[in-house]
């Protein structure tokens, strides 16, 4: 798999990811404190990684949901990145609450 997803994040003292923003050709209106090129897979499974010195681990036992091949279509990708987003928020506000 390709690493063409741009991501950029922030994390906390222990390198949990605590705040992020991906997608391909995308442009940061914030500054960051990491910026990795990744593949779909990573970005898809981002709540099972960490960042420790200056490098993208996953969290060991944690298992990678698949990326399945199809192309979806530009509705399908919005809705998929709106469930993405949903999904980040929640962890986010776990991560927070911590």
């Amino acid at each position: 798999m390709s690493q063409n997803v741009q991501l950029y994040c922030n994390t906390n003292d222990d390198g949990k990811i605590k705040e992020a923003y991906s997608g391909h050709r995308i442009v940061p209106t914030q500054n960051w404190d990491y910026f990795f090129m990744i593949d779909k897979k990573t970005e898809l499974n981002l709540d099972k990684f960490y960042v420790e010195n200056g490098e993208l681990k996953q969290i060991e036992d944690t298992t990678l949901i698949e990326v399945a091949g199809q192309e979806l279509t530009a509705e399908q990708q919005l809705e998929e990145m709106k469930k993405q987003m949903e999904e980040m928020k929640k962890l986010i506000g776990s991560l927070t609450n911590s």
